[in-house]
């Protein structure tokens, strides 16, 4: 009786269009050779009456720490910033909007130095289900997809009468409880829902500096242009770096593993040699097609 009593509370709040969020438990498999290795990453869908935006809580969280340590770096009047980049653990660096009513939906991603807001243009096509059954408190119903280059299954329920899901699944009759993909490295489970304030994301004024891994405005481009960036990325992940280190009067400082570096040359070779690791273990996309 408590937890109906919370849910009908929770419909309650979504259909007044106040600040909620939805908590998702990801599973995946980043190394498609370690697919029996499965990680976890708490997800956020925090959703309003404009729209909704789905992010890691451990990338936001670590993110946040490195733009304070900059805010009182500058603060202080310091010529030279020192960063810390240290995602231990932290595999999601993405974040997808959707904008309400029309559900256009966008993935923001970095690339190096860049941030890129990306418009998906490619429909999401579902294939509804008879099958129901229980999934903790709510009733749910099937529904299959196929998107970027894999099969999900996904269970939806109308008691919560609000189109939306992780990532970048929407446009079912309710909201997604559970989707995985059918090779078992992809799953995303709800395991909260809460009202919370209303947020702003703080642009950080970094006084004219370009300074490395800080939030940056994205770009606008659409899915084609991203994945030109994408292979050209891959091909040099230090690019963006090199052109900040190769202007006059350049001085940047990083933390990497707990040791500063300096040298642009060994900036550049220890972020390059990083970047390639974190490709060839990250070879498992969510989206096999970008």
């Amino acid at each position: 009786m408590k937890k109906l009593s919370a849910l009908f509370l929770f419909v309650g709040l979504m259909l007044s269009a106040q600040n909620n969020r939805v908590i998702y438990e990801y599973k995946f498999a980043p190394d498609s050779t370690k697919t029996d290795s499965l990680k976890t990453e708490w997800m956020y869908l925090d959703i309003n009456k404009k729209g909704s935006k789905f992010y890691s809580k451990a990338t936001f969280e670590s993110d946040s720490i490195v733009q304070e340590s900059i805010k009182k770096q500058l603060a202080s009047g310091t010529r030279n910033v020192s960063v810390s980049r240290q995602r231990q653990g932290v595999e999601i660096n993405y974040e997808v909007e959707k904008t309400y009513p029309d559900y256009k939906t966008y993935l923001i991603a970095s690339l190096g130095n860049d941030a890129y807001k990306v418009l998906e243009d490619r429909k999401i096509n579902w294939k509804i289900a008879p099958e129901k059954k229980q999934l903790g408190e709510f009733k749910v119903q099937k529904a299959t997809t196929e998107f970027a280059g894999r099969s999900w299954i996904a269970w939806f329920t109308t008691d919560v009468p609000i189109q939306d899901g992780p990532y970048k699944f929407s446009g079912l009759p309710g909201l997604i409880v559970e989707i995985d993909d059918q090779t078992g490295t992809n799953k995303m489970e709800l395991k909260g829902l809460k009202k919370i304030p209303e947020t702003k994301t703080e642009e950080l004024n970094t006084q004219g500096k370009d300074i490395p891994f800080t939030r940056k405005k994205p770009i606008d481009i659409n899915r084609q242009q991203y994945v030109k960036q994408l292979k050209q990325f891959e091909n040099d992940p230090v690019q963006s770096m090199r052109e900040i280190l190769s202007r006059p009067n350049s001085k940047v400082k990083i933390n990497m593993g707990g040791k500063e570096i300096s040298d642009p040359a060994e900036i550049l070779r220890a972020m390059e040699q990083k970047a390639k690791e974190e490709m060839a273990r990250n070879n498992n996309k969510i989206e096999r097609t970008p």
